[in-house]
């Protein structure tokens, strides 16, 4: 609780929305949350100000990066890490999730949905779907090319309904009651455990669906 309260004093207080980035002290390490639309360059300099004032009291420290409109691109990271290295501190990648970007659809049709996909809905378009929410239990997506979701995907969702083997299905948190990539069914386990906090690709592999890290696709 100390180390918390300490770097509220040191940053300038814990959840100002003032300012392009909040910076929180966890168990973990140090949280930095970068605001919705805020300019990286900004960004940039808050940080580097707020770590100078500390001095080298945060030296050693583990540092995850969150963008909350999941927009901080891979140069943008690599600066950051430049920054913290500078004071001794390490930037942890693979607990960032929103730090990622899904691969832009390589389909000439796509069709973009700004809401959640409720319960009894069912959504179906020859080309790639992308879900600007989530897809709640009960709905389905059935799309000819690709099916992204920026959010938590528990519905059905069929991607390359028309025969596209290449086809994917990609979320931020992926449980489906049920996956289909062209004519291949899948279904989750009863005992799946909670999905991990990284973005995941579900793609055919030798005539079986797997679901992978988004980084096992770079």
């Amino acid at each position: 609780m100390k180390n918390k309260i300490l770097v509220a004093v040191l940053f300038g207080g814990i959840g100002m929305t003032n300012e392009p980035v909040i910076i929180k002290g966890t168990k973990e390490g140090i949280t930095i949350v970068v605001e919705e639309n805020s300019n990286f360059e900004d960004v940039k300099k808050v940080i580097y100000e707020k770590l100078q004032n500390s001095g080298n009291f945060f030296a050693g420290a583990k540092v995850f990066v969150k963008a909350k409109n999941g927009n901080l691109k891979e140069d943008e990271f690599n600066k950051l890490q430049e920054i913290l290295t500078n004071f001794g501190m390490s930037l942890q990648e693979a607990q960032s999730p929103k730090t990622l970007i899904f691969p832009k659809p390589n389909r000439s049709r796509v069709l973009i949905l700004k809401k959640t996909i409720r319960s009894g809905q069912k959504i179906s378009y020859r080309g790639t779907v992308v879900i600007l929410g989530d897809a709640n239990p009960g709905s389905e997506i059935v799309a000819t090319g690709d099916i992204l979701v920026l959010g938590t995907l528990r519905g059905m969702a069929h991607a390359g309904a028309a025969g596209d083997t290449t086809a994917i299905v990609a979320a931020y948190r992926l449980r489906p009651t049920q996956l289909r990539i062209a004519d291949v069914i899948s279904r989750p386990p009863e005992d799946k455990e909670e999905s991990p906090p990284f973005p995941e690709v579900a793609r055919l592999k030798d005539n079986i669906i797997v679901i992978e890290p988004y980084n096992a696709l770079k």
